[in-house]
């Protein structure tokens, strides 16, 4: 899926409890979990088939999940490591796996389990770059930042709404690449 995606999915899920109990930090890391396994996309530097072999693997999967979040909970609960290294952890562990559910409803399949399985999982109800998901999202993140005081509820809706439109998807799959990612991979797609 694609960044505006993941970031969003990130803050509504903050904005469900974690954000009012945690504080701002919650928010913060919770964001940044959901778009950080695309950390991988780095190898498109190296080339377009080291791209294709390490993205969407290790830091998509269980063990990218614990070993990862782990690490970056080391670096972010360093003021008080004793409250907040298992907090962050989860925080970031959460973050990751709203990443992976988020790209598992692609085409491109992923390795979840691994280490424990190499078996790649994919149910491809929607492209890449779903215009619709993507607006939905996006619309409430911004409704929820206006409207503050509102921002449970708000995310709350959002949530629901894209749960009931992937539904619809799993029955009417997305037939092609959409017009977002076109755009965002257009000399890919080719």
């Amino acid at each position: 899926m694609n960044p505006i995606v993941h970031v969003t999915l990130g803050v509504h899920i903050a904005n469900l409890g974690f954000r009012q109990h945690y504080g701002r930090r919650a928010a913060v890391i919770l964001a940044t979990a959901s778009v950080f396994p695309d950390i991988d996309s780095v190898t498109v530097f190296i080339s377009r088939g080291a791209y294709a072999h390490y993205h969407r693997a290790f830091t998509h999967s269980l063990g990218g999940w614990l070993v990862c979040g782990a690490l970056l909970a080391l670096l972010t609960a360093r003021q008080d490591l004793k409250r907040w290294l298992l907090i962050d952890w989860g925080l970031w562990s959460l973050g990751m796996v709203g990443h992976t559910a988020a790209d598992i409803i692609t085409r491109w399949p992923i390795p979840v389990l691994y280490p424990l399985s190499d078996v790649r999982w994919s149910f491809a109800i929607v492209s890449w770059g779903d215009g619709f998901w993507t607006t939905l999202l996006l619309g409430f993140a911004v409704a929820a930042a206006i409207f503050a005081g509102y921002r449970r509820p708000i995310s709350g809706v959002a949530l629901g709404l894209s749960f009931l439109y992937l539904a619809y998807r799993f029955v009417v799959p997305t037939p092609g690449p959409s017009w977002l990612s076109r755009v965002w991979f257009g000399f890919w797609m080719r």
